[in-house]
Formats: structure tokens, sequence, C-alpha cells
């Protein structure tokens, strides 16, 4: 059986009325090859010869690959990055090379919005490297991305041994003392608490009662010097957890509020209706969630017990 470009020919009908749609289309229908489904098509724009399926032909406009592949050779061009072809796992994506040579994978569309100066591009690998050489000027070790997903994280490992992980703007400056072997709050002894607020009936408002969960070294001086609250307002602390560092109770307290306001997103005070009442406006709930807070604090608890073996 007859080949063309090392591809079987299939033995039926040409039939004119498809060479007619194909030459209306901009191609000229070679053949049909492989089986009754498909065509062999030469582009009349560069010559370049490629199979389609008869359905694709005669019901739709075909792409030329051949000039495809230019035009996206052309955009990348205009991008900074050469096309090595379409990413074979995702529809969309493409394959190029930077100019510090490594290979990138990219949506055709971002490459496009980079080649008309609407966007940057940036190369991961080289990205990593430069931030584990700003790591090390100041004693860490860049691991790699914050495990619990937050992008403007990075995990890192003290010269010490210990790892924390640290806003990576943090790290651009050296403002990075670790919890570990450091002096500073984050590694000193902090604890997480949990106040009942108690505001007073004015000319505008009823009386108001709030509850705040949060974390300090120093939790009466908190709630007594730092929370913006009137003299007449009442604070009640309902609890205080003990945490070895102010980073460990930093990073407690920001997993609380996020599966709170997840999981209760009702019971969180908005701040508009704190404006003129305290200084804080986040993370403040209404006194139903008490008990979710409690068992918070609980769980909390628990997982310090099991680390350190009290269980």
């Amino acid at each position: 059986m007859p080949t063309l470009n090392h591809t079987p020919a299939f033995p039926g009908p040409v039939h004119a009325h498809w060479r007619a749609v194909a030459a209306a289309k901009g191609f000229d229908l070679i053949a049909r090859i492989h089986d009754r489904f498909h065509l062999q098509l030469r582009c009349r724009h560069c010559s370049g010869a490629f199979t389609t399926k008869l359905f694709t032909l005669m019901r739709h406009q075909p792409l030329c690959p051949h000039c495809l592949a230019a035009r996206r050779s052309a955009v990348a061009v205009a991008a900074g990055v050469s096309f090595l072809g379409p990413d074979p796992d995702r529809r969309g994506y493409g394959r190029f090379r930077a100019p510090c040579g490594h290979v990138l994978t990219r949506q055709f569309e971002l490459i496009d919005r980079v080649a008309k100066g609407q966007t940057g591009l940036r190369c991961e690998t080289c990205h990593a490297e430069r931030e584990a050489s700003e790591a090390r000027r100041f004693g860490w070790e860049r691991l790699g991305h914050c495990p619990s997903g937050q992008p403007n994280y990075r995990l890192y490992r003290h010269h010490c041994g210990h790892v924390q992980r640290i806003a990576q703007a943090n790290m651009l400056w050296g403002q990075c003392d670790c919890a570990g072997c450091g002096r500073g709050w984050n590694a000193k002894p902090s604890f997480l608490y949990l106040f009942r607020i108690f505001l007073p009936a004015t000319t505008d408002c009823p009386a108001r009662q709030y509850l705040k969960l949060g974390y300090s070294a120093h939790p009466v001086k908190r709630h007594r010097h730092q929370l913006g609250l009137p003299r007449d307002a009442q604070v009640e602390v309902l609890r205080v957890l003990a945490m070895a560092s102010g980073h460990l109770a930093c990073r407690a307290e920001q997993a609380a509020h996020r599966r709170l306001i997840r999981a209760h997103p009702e019971a969180v005070v908005p701040a508009a209706e704190l404006a003129g009442a305290m200084n804080v406006v986040r993370e403040i709930y209404r006194p139903g969630l008490l008990p979710v807070l409690e068992a918070e604090l609980d769980r909390i608890a628990a997982e310090l017990d099991a680390k350190s073996g009290c269980m």
C-alpha cells in the first residue's frame, strides 16, 4: 500500500466537495489516510502537511499546526523566551526555554500578555536560588514552600537546627529572628488567651459583649493598654494557655482563626460594628461561639501535650 509522509494511505474515494471545502478553508486535500475518518491536508500558507479528521474539515476550521507553532514562536520571542512545543499533559500550556536556560511551562495566554508588556515572567528555579542565597546571608537554609500553602511564606532551617516558616519579604531584609535560639519576641515564652469583653451602653449603641482570641507575651497588659477600650469597658480573662514561644503562639492562633472563620463565618463580628469601640477590629467573635473557642483551645492544649509526651 502506498504511503504519504510515512503515513499509510486509505483506499477510499476522495470526493470533489471535500476538496472544495478544503480549498475554501485554505488547504489542499492530499489524500485519505489511516482510516475512513482522517485526511491529510497541505496548508496553502506555509506548505506544511498535517493530519485532520474529516469531521473537523467539514464542520470547523482546521488549524495548521505549523502555522500555529510559528505564531507561538514569534510571540515567545517577543516575550523573551524560546518556544519548545506544546505541553503534552496540559491543554493550553506550552514549554519554553528562558534566557537563564531553564525550561518553563506556561499558558500560551500568559506568554501573549508578557509579549504585550502586561505582566512579567519569572523562572521558579532561579527565583528559588535567589531566595536560598538571601537566606544564607542571615544563617538560614531555604527548605521549600510553606507547608500550609501560604504563598508569601517559605520554610527555613536556622544554623542552630530550628525549622520555622518566615515571610519571604522578612527574610529579604533579615527581619527573621530564630524562634529556637533568638532573643526576640518569637523566641520568648508566650500565651494564647481568650477574653470576654463587655462594652457599656452609649447614646448610640446598647451594651455589647464580644469574645477575643489572641496571643501575647503579657495577656493582661494586652487588654489593659493595647486594645484601645473605653475606660468603663470590662474584660474577663476566660482562659490562658502557655506556649513555648511567640512563634508557636502566633502560628497556633492564625491556624485557629482560619478554622473558626471557615466553619463559623456568622460568628465573626464585622469590623464596622467595632469601629470606635476598640482599635482591634479583626478576629472578634459573638459570645455564642464560646463553647467552640473553648474546644479549640482544648484541641491546641492536647496537641502540645502529645508533642511533649505528657499525654
